[in-house]
């Protein structure tokens, strides 16, 4: 038997060398064995990459009567552990996240531009995820052109989209049931705050329903600076302001102001990335409700999301309702929305459900 080295196949068996999985190794990642299939007799090749990319892309289809811009393969839920890969209008994103993954690189892009024939690819390959595997990061085109900015589209609304520079892959594309969720909930008259905006997908999503007036609060100036470009680009006739600095201090100095909203969400990145973070997670998001409680307006709609898989829906509901009983308010549940169909839940891995928003209403 030859010795195994970091990104490996392997066959994952029981103590009775029954037959379990075969997957790819790393001891330098928390998860040693992240499995590709449960039959014995698949063989890991480039047919079997092409297959996995080629019946993920396909899935997605049905979703480009709304946007031009989508998730095409989302990791273990596609069956590839490790790969992610974004679609902004035929310019793709991509991310190799796991040193077994990175050894199939190739495999992968060949697949890749076969299958979809992009006008281009970006790698952004600059995420945690590699240093903890034991590879470097990597950034850069990997085929064809990356123009500056790419324009997509979702469900009739324009963004401009840096692949390049932007946040994770150059654009929150998981929050797309959670924009259209909200939108019959604005009208004329609504004041709309968006609390950790990136470049304004709840806003332009807001004032594409009418909104009377959205304000915009991030810490990242090139995010609000695209905020306003996609507020131009989209000739909303609304009013829109952006507030730059932290999110938490913004609304302190919003409820010394008596400043009131009619609809306000919290979309905060990842404030729990460890298990052991869990509790200083939960008064954080306690601390953002209490917040936006204390701007609403009576029977104002307040959204709190998270995407970090250790907060769950049920936590998520309870620092809800702890905020709201200490403002001494009752609260009516509108809804609850998920990550889109191009970031599937997979029911036999929980962790691929990481994105939850719940949906609430002050009422009498």
């Amino acid at each position: 038997m030859g010795t195994l080295e970091n990104g490996d196949l392997v066959h994952i068996v029981d103590e009775k060398l029954n037959f379990i999985a075969k997957g790819y190794i790393n001891d330098n990642s928390n998860i040693y064995v992240r499995v590709l299939t449960l039959n014995k007799d698949e063989i890991i090749n480039k047919e079997f990459i092409y297959d996995k990319i080629k019946r993920a892309y396909e899935k997605r289809g049905k979703l480009d009567s709304e946007t031009n811009s989508k998730r095409i393969f989302y990791s273990e839920a596609d069956g590839l552990s490790g790969l992610i890969v974004d679609e902004f209008d035929k310019y793709l994103s991509i991310q190799f996240r796991t040193l077994g993954i990175e050894k199939f690189r190739m495999e992968i892009i060949d697949s890749i531009i076969e299958i979809v024939n992009p006008k281009g690819i970006f790698e952004r390959s600059d995420t945690e995820y590699r240093v903890k595997e034991g590879i470097e990061e990597k950034t850069g085109i990997i085929y064809g052109e990356i123009p500056e900015k790419v324009i997509m589209e979702d469900n009739g609304i324009k963004f401009i989209v840096d692949i390049i520079e932007g946040q994770k892959t150059g654009f929150f594309l998981d929050q797309r049931e959670s924009r259209k969720f909200i939108k019959k909930y604005i009208d004329s008259e609504t004041i709309f705050l968006d609390v950790f905006s990136s470049t304004g997908g709840f806003s332009m999503t807001a004032l594409q329903s009418g909104a009377k007036k959205v304000v915009a609060i991030d810490k990242e100036s090139d995010a609000l600076h695209t905020a306003k470009e996609n507020y131009r680009l989209n000739n909303y006739s609304g009013e829109f302001s952006t507030l730059e600095g932290d999110a938490f201090q913004i609304l302190k100095d919003m409820q010394n102001e008596k400043m009131r909203y009619d609809i306000i969400i919290l979309d905060p990145p990842s404030l729990i990335k460890r298990k052991e973070d869990r509790n200083k997670g939960r008064d954080l998001f306690m601390s953002l409700c209490d917040s936006g409680f204390k701007l609403l307006k009576d029977e104002g709609i307040l959204g709190i999301c998270t995407c970090a898989y250790h907060m769950q829906l049920q936590d998520l509901i309870e620092v809800t309702r702890m905020a709201a009983s200490e403002n001494r308010l009752k609260l009516e549940v509108l809804g609850v929305t998920y990550q889109p169909e191009d970031h599937p839940w997979i029911l036999h891995m929980p962790e691929t459900l990481y994105l939850k928003c719940l949906w609430v209403r002050i009422t009498k």
